[in-house]
């Protein structure tokens, strides 16, 4: 090999390990990210300034770093995700906590998303990663992204950092590694990552992040994980699929394995689907925006996001909660599968996946040893308990729902949920959830339950 040729190679691998180093892969360094996935379509508190922030305000004191704003449409008939989106950046600017916010394009149009995209990510509270606006979607995989959308932009000196969630090629619910190598094979060109929307059995929402999570890796792109806490597909006639996610259970499952996986970030999904029943937002009672008496009953969902709080700090820092108050979390449904709806147009939920059946999962944290007791209707179950934490099962029964919590004679927790039905107009799959907390109670507690 002759002097020429050396040096050439050597300038080639030194060329190499420029690019490598200019790639805007997160590293040791950057920071976790907790984000949820804000269907603008439903204003959680009202469509005002005010709303919005308390939004923010519910979302930080859990941990979450900013909303995805999921946006189908812009400059069209409905002209409330222009406004809207106005005045979630106002809120955010107001508050001054550096809450981030970012879009989840749900259109096809590219001159619109252009528009959108050059209009907000000058915004303070917009998210750059490596000095890169960050974007996602769902779906959308025909869109000309790089012609139509990036180039544009790019034109105007705003560099994107493509983060979404494309469907399989071929569209399949059981994605798998070779789903994610295939993806990030075919647009590598356009790629700085993946994202998974999460929605499904939590083995096999588990089964995706490691598989994404690993291909991501291989690549050297960012992989965005996916938290979600129930799925119930209400308007999607005909079988209305219920996936079952086992309460606190699949919760603790699956922010355990985010934590031992270690993706880059994590979207939840989502905030505010009342739709979908995939919510997180602690919202008291969602069931204010839907008053008709023939609409399922959607409940709070803090329980969830409380629980969560906890991974989600675990998440960032490293570091496990400490268990330094007792805690109770409730999750169940408010009627049996069983129970027969009386209206005559109304679709019975015949898709069912999990292990769906008619049970309180409970999930208890104890500082010292002490018996839970749970009130189902007229049933009575008695649970002794260690110190840490446990998942306790019960069948449930209609009436009224009641925990409580007892150490050496003395009541520490109790709790009552919403009535469990007999009788039912409509199905209503959506889970009811809550929680109670002994003292010292966390000391940024802003969630409702």
């Amino acid at each position: 090999m002759n002097l020429t040729t050396i040096w050439k190679r050597l300038f080639h691998w030194a060329g190499l390990l420029c690019l490598l180093a200019k790639l805007p892969s997160a590293s040791a360094a950057d920071p976790h990210y907790v984000f949820a996935h804000y269907m603008v379509c439903f204003a959680t508190y009202g469509a005002t300034v005010a709303g919005y922030e308390q939004d923010i305000k519910d979302a930080q004191a859990a941990g979450v770093d900013g909303f995805v704003l999921d946006v189908p449409e812009w400059n069209g008939p409905d002209t409330y995700y222009n406004t809207r989106t106005e005045q979630i950046f106002q809120a955010a600017e107001a508050l001054g906590t550096h809450f981030k916010l970012l879009f989840s394009v749900e259109m096809t149009n590219t001159a619109d998303i252009v528009a959108m995209l050059g209009t907000y990510t000058a915004r303070s509270n917009y998210f750059y990663f490596h000095n890169k606006a960050v974007v996602s979607t769902y779906g959308q995989n025909s869109v000309d992204w790089a012609n139509g959308v990036f180039a544009p932009l790019s034109k105007q000196g705003i560099n994107v950092f493509f983060v979404p969630y494309f469907e399989p090629e071929p569209i399949s619910h059981a994605q798998d590694y070779s789903n994610a190598t295939n993806l990030l094979t075919k647009y590598t060109n356009i790629l700085d990552g993946l994202y998974y929307f999460a929605a499904g059995t939590v083995s096999n929402m588990i089964g995706i992040n490691d598989s994404y999570n690993q291909a991501c890796k291989q690549y050297g792109k960012i992989f965005m994980a996916g938290y979600s806490p129930s799925y119930w597909g209400c308007n999607q006639p005909p079988t209305r699929g219920y996936i079952e996610d086992d309460g606190g259970e699949g919760t603790v499952s699956q922010w355990t394995n985010i934590i031992q996986t270690q993706p880059d970030w994590v979207e939840i999904t989502t905030w505010n689907d009342w739709g979908e029943s995939t919510y997180i937002s602690p919202i008291a009672d969602p069931s204010v925006y839907f008053p008709d008496v023939a609409s399922p009953r959607r409940y709070s969902h803090g329980g969830f996001l409380e629980l969560s709080r906890r991974y989600i700090a675990w998440y960032k820092t490293g570091q496990p909660p400490a268990n330094n108050a007792d805690a109770l979390f409730y999750f169940y449904r408010t009627h049996s599968t069983n129970a027969v709806a009386s209206s005559p147009t109304e679709l019975p939920v015949t898709n069912f996946k999990g292990d769906v059946a008619d049970i309180i999962y409970t999930t208890v944290i104890l500082t010292a040893p002490a018996t839970l007791q749970i009130s189902s209707g007229p049933k009575m179950f008695t649970n002794s308990l260690p110190a840490g934490m446990t998942h306790v099962r019960v069948p449930f029964a209609p009436g009224a729902q009641k925990f409580s919590v007892t150490r050496n004679g003395t009541q520490v927790l109790s709790a009552q949920g919403p009535d469990i039905l007999s009788a039912i107009q409509v199905y209503d799959y959506f889970p009811a959830s809550g929680y109670t907390y002994g003292l010292p109670a966390p000391s940024n507690l802003r969630i409702v339950h």
